[in-house]
């Protein structure tokens, strides 16, 4: 892979459309982009550096920040979210995690991470009693831009889907819906469990949106280092997803015949119930047994 330098990296995001002010939902796999900055920098750093570049000082930029749920979650007494609770959402959530001066919310299980002039505003009131995507709402209302920095085909979603799924009520009809949970932090330094009431789920399937996109022109794509990304603006996005969703919510599940959430935990997909748990059934008790009977 090639060598960039910070500078080299802005100038591409702006190639790509990123500019000065702007509020960016980032989600990227940092090893695809190559080798960035000076020699023993780490790259999720320097990535951070080359996106506040890019936006200036009056921009924002915002990532996921998901945390472990737990299917028994009083037996998971000793994980306990708190403001710098590792993520599973990849190395540049943990890279801004850790960032001097960045804002993260307060949800037990779907925090968001913010770095700059309106992470703190973006990210008020995203807590234990708001619905996992909470801060797509402000993203839509600051006309934010999305981007996927190399993880287009391993990732291919843009959040907007799981706020247009949300709005037209269909993160709760799932047989996950209170099922999993996780013990969180207190402000007043207390110690609460939390059960997940709405479960976005698999996001396989949002490539079906990317037609759509394309179709209207909305649609960014180049590269950031070696990194194939695609960049659209938040309110285009949610409003194709939104229009499709609301005419046929099973468009963005995924086709993968094995995957528990789109062919086995949707209610409004039953029809693939009875197919996909006469196969399964046998690994579910084989699970579900070895989590009960666990420690």
């Amino acid at each position: 892979m090639a060598t960039y330098t910070i500078v080299e990296i802005a100038d591409h995001l702006r190639t790509l459309g990123v500019e000065q002010g702007d509020v960016l939902l980032v989600r990227a796999s940092v090893r695809k982009v190559g080798s960035i900055g000076a020699s023993g920098d780490q790259n999720s750093d320097s990535l951070i550096r080359a996106l506040l570049t890019a936006v200036g000082k009056t921009g924002t930029i915002v990532s996921l920040a998901f945390t472990k749920t737990f299917l028994f979650p009083k037996k998971h007494r000793d994980y306990v979210y708190d403001r710098y609770t590792p993520a599973t959402s990849g190395g540049l959530a943990n890279a801004m995690i850790r960032w001097p001066g960045a804002v993260r919310s307060l949800h037990p299980s779907n925090s968001f991470v913010a770095i700059g002039h309106d992470a703190g505003n973006i990210l008020i009131g995203h807590d234990e009693n708001a619905t996992c995507f909470f801060p797509m709402e402000k993203l839509c209302e600051r006309d934010s831009k999305m981007i996927l920095i190399g993880c287009v085909e391993d990732s291919p979603g843009f959040s907007t889907v799981h706020l247009a799924q949300d709005r037209l009520g269909l993160t709760t009809r799932t047989i996950f819906k209170n099922l999993f949970g996780v013990y969180f932090h207190r402000d007043n330094g207390g110690i609460s469990l939390f059960r997940k009431k709405d479960f976005p789920g698999c996001s396989m399937g949002f490539s079906n949106f990317y037609t759509h996109y394309v179709k209207a022109g909305l649609l960014r794509t180049g590269f950031i280092g070696d990194a194939y990304s695609v960049l659209i603006k938040t309110r285009d996005a949610y409003g194709i997803e939104f229009d499709l969703l609301k005419k046929d919510p099973r468009v963005a599940l995924c086709d993968n015949d094995n995957c528990e959430f789109c062919r086995g935990g949707l209610y409004y997909n039953m029809r693939c119930w009875p197919g996909y748990y006469v196969k399964k059934l046998p690994a579910i008790i084989g699970r579900v047994y070895r989590l009960v009977t666990k420690n």
